[in-house]
């Protein structure tokens, strides 16, 4: 009996022992204040980076570790070469992980807690042609694009996503380079382009609201109450802009629109 009492108290430490290293190997942290399932494995050094915003203290820490002026500029500077580095490899979103997700959302929570533009819809710097970096909207993903084409033309995919702001009227273009499965784009060619305009949302001064009215591919031309995946691109709060770097986000906080500003004499695939 006695011995049979210590192989069960064996046993259950060897059971305790297995579970502990089993939680140890596959124990996840869900960071759900991102909106998104992030999984970090334990024991898995997270990316090195820099202090946050937020933790770059005084050197001397018997001071009481009072925060201290950081160069903004250069950490700006910094954090947006970060960004372009990780959302490069991305294709505008379409291939990021759930993970690439939460690390993108993270630099650029860090960005606009720097930003240097406090009302984004008034200032110069908000005009002028932009290109689509990145975006982690699911509507964009399944239609394979903002214009959504896809939805007419299977197995359709954007390729490029060029938006031209103006002011006065305060006009807005979005060109959408496509490529079409098969001869489609030989009767078609491989453009989108959608018009409207763009107005402040009242007592919201940096949310912006557009509006298309009309949209063309190749010879055909359509109403926009047509495309309802637009729609993803109607009401965007702008949260960041310096001289080349705009990001937005829609109506759902954690889906955000990376813009790198495209050289003015830019001429864009419609020849625009």
């Amino acid at each position: 009996q006695m011995v049979m009492m210590m192989k069960m108290r064996a046993m259950g430490v060897t059971v305790l022992l297995a579970l502990g290293l089993a939680s140890a190997v596959s124990r996840t942290v869900i960071e759900s204040s991102l909106g998104i399932s992030r999984v970090c494995m334990l024991g898995k050094v997270p990316r090195s980076r820099r202090p946050t915003c937020t933790q770059r203290m005084c050197a001397n820490p018997s001071a009481g570790a009072q925060p201290v002026a950081a160069d903004d500029a250069a950490t700006r500077e910094e954090l947006k070469a970060e960004l372009r580095e990780v959302i490069a490899p991305l294709r505008m979103g379409f291939d990021a992980t759930p993970e690439q997700q939460a690390e993108v959302l993270e630099i650029v929570e860090e960005l606009e807690a720097l930003n240097p533009t406090t009302t984004p819809l008034q200032s110069s710097s908000f005009v002028g042609k932009w290109n689509l970096a990145y975006t982690s909207s699911p509507s964009v993903r399944g239609v394979q694009g903002v214009m959504g084409v896809n939805q007419w033309f299977r197995d359709a995919s954007m390729t490029s996503f060029a938006q031209d702001v103006r002011r006065e009227p305060n006009y807005v273009k979005y060109v959408e380079t496509v490529e079409f499965p098969g001869l489609v784009s030989s009767m078609v060619g491989n453009v989108a382009v959608a018009e409207g305009f763009w107005t402040q949302m009242e007592d919201e001064p940096n949310t912006m609201v557009t509006e298309a009215n009309k949209v063309t591919i190749g010879p055909m031309k359509y109403d926009s109450d047509q495309w309802q995946s637009l729609r993803c691109l109607m009401i965007q709060d702008v949260t960041y802009l310096d001289d080349d770097l705009r990001i937005q986000h829609g109506l759902v906080n954690n889906i955000i629109f990376v813009f790198d500003r495209m050289p003015t004499d830019t001429v864009l695939a419609d020849g625009t």
